[in-house]
């Protein structure tokens, strides 16, 4: 057992989901719980294994995870697996420590947890700070353990779990410290930078959340699971944490991304911050997420958020079918996704587009709604294409989920996410889907590659291009841009006549044709790759070069 008299060694774990992600960024949340229980001394290591692709077990034990007297595992759904497989390493190498998992999944299924995987001592629900703070203080005495607010604790005898009630949560946002810790990661991270086309140059970005939680209903929405308490931060907080990170990382900021579930609940508050980051320097600019409704009833604040550096605005849309509205409780009709995209287009505003392309209860009209709502407004030439991509994500305890094992009578494994791609009902729908993802495999990546490199090329200030050369290429980055919806648009029309191109030539035959002399998808490639040859080694591929 821990000393009492000796500060427990802790360290924080964020699992791999499986695949990399090229804009990854530090998990905020256990940066927080890292920062408040340092502000109450007791100090942590951080590792993030957010995107690696290696093993699970490789990597606890190349960082020696059970060298530690408290790990804590913060999981999704996806990463929960990852979790079991180095926690249970832990435990068979160090059968003392004390091991916590929390998260959005682990506050979902909690009690399962508990039953049912004894790596894991504590669960910790909703909010970690003050949870963890306590467990760090009496993490030598397992019978105070098993009373703490909040925490959700195995048996060791195998009997029931002990299920203590909700921690209440933090009323004072402003009271915690700022998201100050490091983390070792095995992937490394790129620089986090913002491709600013008013400017027309990449500037440093920070990440800063101002609030947390939402108060609507979306069913599909993780949030629920940790509860739809909405708290705020104050806008000179927000202000404060720019200056003070700039200082701690010696790197100018001049963009924000806000990961906020929801920045715009209140359009006063968005005001007041967006005028104290403009106040503390006029050259910030910054973007945000919410959803088309907001986006209407705050028309009136738009226009100012815009002059103090609003340069886009990340809108949950999610679907053009009404019915698929309805049952993901968006409590929007496709008018009004329709309208707040006009409207955001008039003020020049970019988008951010979230979109759920497909859910198991799909039907063609509904994806041809989808596809009908990109084309008419302006969606076409959007990058990234992975709004066209996107299966709805089942996730423990949402509603949507509930509402899906109704709807097949079955009862999903807690452990795992269900593959939305399987359980299409309709087999239309389910060739259309996997169709599609024979496109993103064996064309996709490279469309993005040739496009980042076309553009960066393009930018470049310093790079001489002929007149004529230039329109070529201006020319055949719209083409690509098009592609892939095109293709979308062909297998829409070949799934209404009961797929008999894909039946007699296979995927093949939808590719469009492209271009101002209607080459083929693969000559275009061909082509622009011929035309900047070395762009790729000059500039990143991993910053998108614009949105819609």
């Amino acid at each position: 057992m821990i000393a009492a008299a000796v500060p427990p060694r802790i360290a924080f774990v964020n699992p791999s989901v499986g695949f990399s992600d090229r804009r990854k960024s530090k998990p905020i949340g256990l940066a927080y719980i890292m920062a408040y229980l340092r502000e109450h001394g007791f100090d942590s290591c951080g590792f993030d294994f957010g995107d690696s692709e290696d093993d699970a077990l490789a990597l606890a034990e190349h960082y020696q995870l059970d060298r530690f007297d408290v790990v804590g595992f913060s999981v999704y759904n996806e990463s929960f697996l990852n979790a079991v497989r180095m926690a249970s390493w832990i435990r068979r190498r160090r059968p003392d420590t004390l091991i916590i998992v929390g998260g959005p999944h682990a506050t979902a299924v909690h009690e399962h947890i508990a039953r049912h995987h004894d790596c894991f001592d504590i669960v910790v629900r909703r909010e970690g700070e003050e949870t963890m703070l306590e467990i760090a203080r009496h993490a030598s005495d397992r019978a105070a353990l098993a009373s703490i607010a909040g925490t959700t604790v195995r048996q060791a005898s195998g009997g029931a779990p002990i299920v203590n009630p909700d921690r209440e949560f933090l009323k004072e946002l402003d009271e915690l410290p700022f998201p100050d810790a490091e983390f070792v990661s095995h992937s490394g991270y790129p620089p986090s930078t913002y491709f600013d086309e008013v400017q027309g140059r990449l500037k440093p970005a920070l990440t800063i959340c101002s609030s947390r939680s939402c108060p609507y209903n979306c069913s599909f929405c993780g949030v629920l699971t940790i509860g739809r308490k909405y708290r705020s931060r104050a806008s000179e907080r927000v202000a404060e944490e720019l200056q003070y990170f700039r200082a701690r990382h010696d790197v100018h900021y001049e963009h924000i991304y806000f990961s906020d579930a929801n920045f715009f609940v209140s359009p006063k508050r968005a005001l007041a911050i967006a005028r104290a980051l403009h106040d503390a320097d006029p050259s910030v600019t910054f973007s945000f997420g919410t959803r088309v409704n907001q986006i209407l009833r705050a028309r009136g604040v738009l226009p100012e958020l815009k002059a103090c550096g609003l340069r886009f605005i990340e809108l949950g849309v999610e679907s053009a079918s009404p019915a698929v509205l309805e049952r993901l409780a968006k409590g929007v009709a496709p008018s009004v996704n329709v309208a707040a995209v006009r409207l955001l287009h008039q003020l020049g505003m970019e988008i951010a587009l979230d979109f759920i392309m497909l859910d198991p209860a799909s039907t063609l009209d509904d994806v041809e709604a989808n596809i009908g709502f990109l084309r008419d407004t302006g969606f076409y030439d959007y990058l990234p294409h992975d709004h066209l991509y996107t299966t709805l994500v089942l996730y423990e305890g949402t509603p949507i989920r509930r509402f899906y094992e109704e709807r097949f009578r079955v009862t999903f494994n807690p452990d795992e996410l269900p593959a939305a791609q399987t359980l299409f009902e309709r087999p239309e729908v389910q060739r259309l889907c996997d169709e599609l993802r024979w496109f993103r495999r064996t064309w996709q990546g490279r469309i993005d590659e040739v496009l980042a490199r076309l553009e960066f090329a393009m930018l470049d200030r310093d790079r001489a291009i002929a007149a004529a050369d230039r329109a070529r290429m201006q020319l055949d980055s719209i083409a690509l841009r098009h592609a892939p919806n095109l293709f979308f648009e062909n297998l829409i029309a070949d799934a209404r006549a009961g797929y008999p191109r894909v039946s007699t030539g296979g995927a093949p035959a939808l590719l469009p044709v492209l271009g101002y002399d209607r080459v083929t998808l693969a000559a275009l490639l061909e082509r622009a790759e011929r035309a900047e040859p070395a762009a790729g080694d000059r500039y990143p591929t991993h910053v998108a070069s614009g949105r819609s």
